[in-house]
């Protein structure tokens, strides 16, 4: 039997292992949630509830981002937040992302162990033992941060200046969302020039998270509206600190749901989306992606009907998070069930998801579902490793080395 090979990478994030997958299971594949591939998958899990990661799908995420990005000439940096894995940090910059982004040092400590060399910590340091860790891994590879004041700025000049060391730093500029950033303009750029006379710092640019968009009432054109609006308003706020003769060259935004925008909005330099990899019932919902595109999916098994209209499913919060979608409207269910558009993930517990079906539903105890979550992330975290499958080939397992590293 002919056989192809596809490359995956090893635990330290250096070397490629051949995998060797039969032609013949590749024959009739698509990535739709045929009835035949349902079936499939559900018994690629060993037990339940697993989570399930299609790596021919997962490639084609990461390979359509990266030529967008390419196309539009515009800098790819996803945020590893999403998959927690080195192995899959690896193909995106294989794919051609400059590096990665991450939310807090835990992660970057083991994305970069892993040969990972260009790291953005999009997360303010605070505090001594974190600092000393910054500069550690500073040390090390080409890593960044970014920042909303002065203090962390100062904290992070004072650690470098020790060590003798610079560490390149973005202001991060609220376009929205009101969670981290300066107000856009004259705050933001006022901290820039402070920042940028500290020793041990270099102001490189600025930042945003346009998240306020997921959740913001109306169509695809209010959502690209208010896309290109928050990356107006740090396009003029990074001309606005280069105009008081700062080379912040970098203008960097970042969301799975805005990308299709972002990428093309003038004086944009950097993209920074990350679910996209494995996508979810969110981006589905924003128009982001289709069913196609989703990459991860939770097996669970039917444990109990107590009655004809209840289910009770083996995954409860502690596997597919206690998340709603981010939309405008949230739906109640907990995830979408393929291939049952009309069941309800009505409700969770730790260890419990209680479904809602039609009293007339063919489904017994013993039985599998597949479900597609309301928000990856959290799901990814949760689990101790992934099933990776190609086709009808289990691949092995992989770990996610990165999982609860919040610190």
């Amino acid at each position: 039997m002919r056989a192809i090979a596809i490359k995956s990478q090893q635990a330290t994030g250096q070397q490629l292992e051949e995998i060797v997958v039969p032609v013949s299971s590749r024959r009739g594949y698509s990535g739709a949630f045929s009835a035949e591939r349902i079936g499939r998958l559900k018994e690629l899990a060993t037990d339940t509830p697993e989570v399930l990661v299609d790596l021919d799908v997962l490639r084609r995420n990461i390979e359509r981002e990266a030529s967008t990005a390419r196309d539009a000439g515009v800098t790819l940096r996803p945020h590893a937040k999403t998959h927690k894995l080195p192995r899959v940090a690896r193909l995106q910059v294989e794919a051609g992302a400059a590096g990665i982004q991450v939310a807090k040092i835990g992660e970057a400590e083991v994305m970069i162990d892993a040969g990972i060399e260009d790291v953005l910590i999009g997360y303010p340091i605070v505090g001594r033992v974190k600092l000393a860790r910054l500069i550690a891994l500073a040390e090390r590879a080409r890593v960044s941060v970014s920042l909303d004041s002065l203090e962390v700025a100062s904290g992070i000049a004072h650690a470098a200046g020790g060590a003798g060391i610079e560490v390149a730093v973005l202001v991060e500029v609220n376009t929205g969302l009101d969670r981290l950033g300066l107000a856009p303009g004259k705050p933001a750029a006022d901290l820039a020039e402070q920042g940028a006379m500290l020793s041990g710092v270099r102001v490189v640019g600025v930042l945003t998270h346009e998240g306020h968009v997921y959740t913001a009432h109306g169509g695809i054109d209010v959502k690209e509206r208010l896309t290109r609006d928050a990356c107006a308003r740090l396009v003029e706020t990074g001309e606005e600190i280069r105009a008081r003769g700062i080379d912040a060259n970098t203008v960097s935004v970042g969301s799975s749901a805005t990308f299709r925008f972002a990428v093309h909005c003038p004086g944009v330099t950097e993209v920074r989306p990350g679910t996209y990899v494995f996508n979810d019932l969110t981006q589905i919902a924003q128009g982001a992606a289709t069913e196609d595109d989703v990459a991860a999916v939770v097996v669970t098994t039917v444990v109990s009907r107590p009655t004809p209209q209840r289910l009770v499913i083996d995954a409860g919060s502690k596997v597919l998070s206690s998340d709603r979608m981010l939309v405008a409207e949230a739906p109640a269910s907990f995830g979408r069930i393929i291939g049952h558009d009309g069941w309800e993930v009505a409700r969770l517990s730790e260890e419990h998801g209680v479904v809602i079906v039609p009293a007339s539903a063919e489904i017994a105890v013993g039985d599998r579902l597949l479900i597609i979550p309301n928000h990856i992330c959290p799901v990814i975290n949760l689990a101790s490793e992934l099933v990776i499958v190609h086709g009808t080939v289990d691949l092995g397992r992989w770990t996610v080395a990165a999982r609860g590293k919040v610190q």
